[in-house]
C-alpha cells in the first residue's frame, strides 16, 4: 500500500495517541465508576440526597470529561491545544521557550486538578522539583514537550514525534517575527 504524502495543514495537526498505560487505567475507572453507580442505586433509600449525590458526581465527571486533550494544531498566529471543548492558544508573541523534556523530568509532577491517566494526563500538576504548577496536556506518560510563555506559565504536551512539533513551532514563530519586522 502506497503511503500518502501529507500536506502542509496536516504536517501541523500532531493527533493525540494514547499509551497502553491510559487506556488500562480508562477501562478500569470507567468500570468502577458503573459498578459504584450500579451499587449507589440498589442500596440508596430514597429521598433527595442520595439524587443530589448522583447528580454531583454525574456533573463532576462530564466536566472531567470535557477537558480531554485531542490535538496540537501549529496555527498561524498561534499554537491551538484543542481539548473536547476548551482550546488553550499560546500565541508566538507569547512564547518564550520550546524544549523537548528529558524522561525523568515529569517524574515529580502530580496533580492537584486533573487526570492522572482517565483518557490521558491533563490538568494542572504541581511539579515538587521546580516548586511550581504546571498545565500538562498529554496522552501519554512520555515524548514530553514543555512550552513556556513570557508570564512564565508552563504548558507540557505529548506527541508521537516531538521534534516535528518542535520545529514546527520554530518555522512559525520565524515565519511570525519576519511578517512582524516587514510591518514595524
Amino acid at each position: 500500500m502506497a503511503k500518502r504524502k501529507r500536506t502542509i495543514d496536516e504536517s501541523r495537526i500532531f493527533p493525540y495517541r494514547y499509551d497502553l498505560r491510559s487506556k488500562r487505567i480508562t477501562v478500569i475507572v470507567l468500570a468502577v465508576l458503573v459498578e459504584a453507580f450500579g451499587l449507589f442505586d440498589y442500596f440508596a433509600v430514597g429521598g433527595y440526597m442520595p439524587a443530589w449525590f448522583l447528580f454531583f458526581a454525574m456533573v463532576m465527571l462530564a466536566l472531567h470529561i470535557l477537558s480531554i486533550p485531542r490535538r496540537i494544531h501549529v496555527e498561524e498566529e498561534a499554537i491551538e491545544i484543542h481539548c473536547l471543548l476548551e482550546s488553550t492558544y499560546i500565541h508566538y508573541a507569547d512564547l518564550k521557550s520550546v524544549r523537548c523534556m528529558e524522561p525523568g523530568e515529569m517524574k515529580f509532577a502530580f496533580p492537584l486538578l486533573g487526570s492522572y491517566g482517565f483518557f490521558g494526563y491533563y490538568g494542572y500538576y504541581f511539579n515538587f522539583r521546580e516548586w511550581s504548577t504546571i498545565k500538562v496536556y498529554a496522552s501519554q506518560w512520555g515524548n514530553f514537550v514543555e512550552i513556556e510563555d513570557i508570564y512564565e506559565q508552563k504548558y507540557v504536551v505529548s506527541c508521537d514525534a516531538p521534534g516535528l512539533l518542535i520545529a514546527a513551532i520554530h518555522d512559525r514563530q520565524e515565519h511570525h517575527q519576519r511578517i512582524e519586522s516587514t510591518y514595524r
